[in-house]
C-alpha cells in the first residue's frame, strides 16, 4: 500500500523538466541543480531532455564548469548526448568566454559522429570571437558552408564581430553584403559589428555610411552603434561630427556611456578643441558617471593643451581618489601642463612621484620635466635630468636633443650645442627651427660668428623642406 502511495506522488521526468525550465528564465542555476539531485534521489528517470534543460540553465547563469559536469554525467549515464545537449554545453562555454572548451566539444561531436547544426556552429563562432580568436571564428564560419549548413543572421553577425576583432573591415563589409544576398535581414548587432570594424580600420566614411543604412533599414541605433561612430570620428579627427553624433544620441533618448564620452572628449582633444573636451568631461561628471583611467587621461591632456596645470594636477588627484591607477601617460600629461604653466618644481616633483608609484618614466616624461626646467631658466636641473634620462637607459629623441641644445645655449656650452645638431642630423632626426635657433644663439653669445653663419646657411637650405623646419614642434 505504502509503495503504491509513494509511486503515486513521485514526480515524473516531465514534471521535473518543467520545473527546471522555470529556473532558466531567472538563471537560478543552483535551484535547477537541487531539483536535478532531488529527482535522482526520488528515483525519477533522468533522461537526455532533463539534463539538456539543466545544462541550459547553468549556461544562462554563466556556470560553464557545471554545464560541462552535467554533460559528462549524461555521457557516464550512457544516455548519449545529442546535438541539442551539446549545443547547450557549447552555448554555456560561449557565454563564459571559454573558446577552447567550445572547440573541444565540437571535436567531441565530430568524433561521436554527431552532425553539428547551425545553433552549435553559431555558439562556437561566438565563443571564439568573444575570446579574441577571430581567425578560428572565421574558419568555423567557412566550415559551415562546406558542411552544407546555411548560416543565419546570428552566424553572420558573429562572423562580422570576428572581423571587427581582427581589424579586417573589408571582410566585415563583405559578410554584411553576403548576408543581404542570402535574403536575410541584418539586425542592429550585425550593423554594430560592421561599424566597429570600420572604426578600428580608421574608415570614417564607411562607418558613417553604415549608421545611415541602419536608420534607413528602420532599425534603432543603439548606444554601441553611436559609440562606434564617435570613435571613428575620433580616429579621423572630426570633432564636429563626434559632437553631432553625441547630440543625436540625446535626441534619440539614448544615454551616452563613459566610452561614448571618452571618444568624444578624445576627438575634441586630438583636434586641439580642449575647451569642448573639458565641457564634455564636465557633462560626464554631471551625469553621475564614474570616468575610467583612460577618460581621466584624456581630460588631463585637455587641461595640458590649455596649459591649465592646476586643474590637470587636481584631476590627477581625483583619479587617485577614485582608486584608479594613474599610468605614465597620466603623469606625463600633467607634467606637460606644468611645463606650459612654468611650474618646473611641480614637474620635477611629479617625475619623482612617478618613480615612487613603481612606474618607469619614459622619454616623454623626462622631456616634460626637462622642458619645464628649461622654460623657467633652470638649466642646471635640466642638465641633471638629461643625465638621468641616459642613466635610465633611455634613448633621447629629437625633442630631448632640441631641449638639450636650448639648455646648452643657456649654459653657454656652444661646443655641445654644435655637436648635438650634428648628432641629430646623423641620426636622421632633422633639427627643428628651435634647435637651429638655439644653436645659432649659443654661437653668437660667445662671438663665434662663423659657426653661427654656418648654422644659418643650413637652416636656409632646409627651408625648402617644411617637414625639416617644423619637425618636433618647431
Amino acid at each position: 500500500m505504502q509503495n503504491s502511495i509513494a509511486e503515486a506522488i513521485r514526480p515524473t521526468s516531465r514534471f521535473v523538466t518543467a520545473a527546471i525550465k522555470k529556473c532558466r528564465s531567472t538563471a537560478k542555476w543552483s535551484a535547477a541543480l537541487s531539483l536535478l539531485r532531488e529527482a535522482s534521489q526520488l528515483q525519477v528517470r533522468l533522461d537526455t531532455i532533463l539534463y539538456t534543460v539543466a545544462i541550459g540553465v547553468c549556461g544562462e547563469g554563466r556556470q560553464w564548469q557545471l554545464a560541462l559536469m552535467l554533460l559528462g554525467e549524461l555521457c557516464d549515464a550512457r544516455l548519449g548526448p545529442d546535438v541539442i545537449s551539446c549545443n547547450a554545453g557549447i552555448s554555456a562555454c560561449e557565454k563564459g568566454g571559454q573558446w577552447r572548451q567550445a572547440l573541444s566539444l565540437l571535436d567531441g561531436m565530430l568524433a561521436a559522429m554527431l552532425e553539428p547544426d547551425v545553433i552549435f556552429c553559431n555558439a562556437g563562432i561566438s565563443a571564439c570571437e568573444k575570446s579574441g580568436m577571430w581567425q578560428q571564428a572565421l574558419s568555423l564560419f567557412g566550415d559551415m558552408s562546406e558542411s552544407g549548413l546555411e548560416p543565419d543572421v546570428i552566424s553572420y553577425s558573429a562572423g562580422i564581430s570576428a572581423c571587427e576583432k581582427g581589424g579586417t573591415w573589408r571582410r566585415a563589409l563583405q559578410l554584411l553584403r553576403e548576408l543581404r544576398e542570402a535574403r536575410l535581414e541584418p539586425n542592429v548587432i550585425s550593423y554594430n559589428a560592421a561599424v566597429s570594424a570600420c572604426e578600428k580600420g580608421g574608415q570614417l566614411q564607411q562607418a558613417l555610411s553604415l549608421l545611415r543604412e541602419l536608420r534607413e533599414a528602420r532599425l534603432e541605433p543603439s548606444v554601441i552603434s553611436y559609440t562606434a561612430g564617435i570613435s571613428a570620428c575620433e580616429k579621423g579627427e572630426h570633432w564636429q561630427l563626434a559632437l553631432s553624433l553625441l547630440n543625436e544620441m540625446s535626441d534619440a533618448k539614448l544615454q551616452p556611456n563613459v566610452i561614448s564620452y571618452t571618444a568624444g572628449i578624445s576627438a575634441c582633444d586630438r583636434c586641439g578643441q580642449w575647451q569642448h573636451a573639458l565641457t564634455l568631461f564636465g557633462k560626464l561628471l554631471e551625469e553621475g558617471m564614474q570616468p575610467d583611467a583612460a577618460c581621466y587621461n584624456v581630460g588631463i591632456n585637455a587641461f595640458r593643451e590649455g596649459s591649465q596645470w592646476f586643474r590637470a594636477l587636481s584631476l590627477l588627484s581625483q583619479l587617485r581618489d577614485a582608486r584608479l591607477e594613474p599610468d605614465v601617460i597620466s603623469y606625463s600629461s600633467v607634467m606637460s601642463a606644468c611645463e606650459g604653466g612654468l611650474q618646473w618644481l611641480q614637474a620635477v616633483s611629479l617625475l619623482a612621484d612617478l618613480r615612487e608609484a613603481a612606474l618607469e618614466p619614459d622619454v616623454a616624461s623626462y622631456n616634460a620635466a626637462i622642458g619645464a626646467c628649461e622654460e623657467c631658466g633652470h638649466w642646471e636641473h635640466a642638465l641633471s635630468l638629461l643625465v638621468g634620462l641616459r642613466e635610465a637607459g633611455l634613448e633621447p629623441d629629437a625633442v630631448s636633443c632640441t631641449l638639450e641644445v636650448c639648455v646648452c645655449r643657456m649654459s653657454r656650452q656652444w661646443q655641445r650645442a654644435f655637436s648635438l645638431l650634428g648628432e641629430l642630423r646623423g641620426a636622421r632626426a632633422e633639427p627643428s627651427v628651435i634647435s637651429y635657433g638655439a644653436g645659432i644663439s649659443a654661437c653668437q653669445d660667445v662671438g663665434l660668428w662663423q659657426q653661427a653663419l654656418s648654422l644659418l646657411r643650413e637652416l636656409i637650405l632646409a627651408a625648402s623642406e617644411p617637414s625639416v623646419i617644423y619637425a618636433n614642434g618647431g
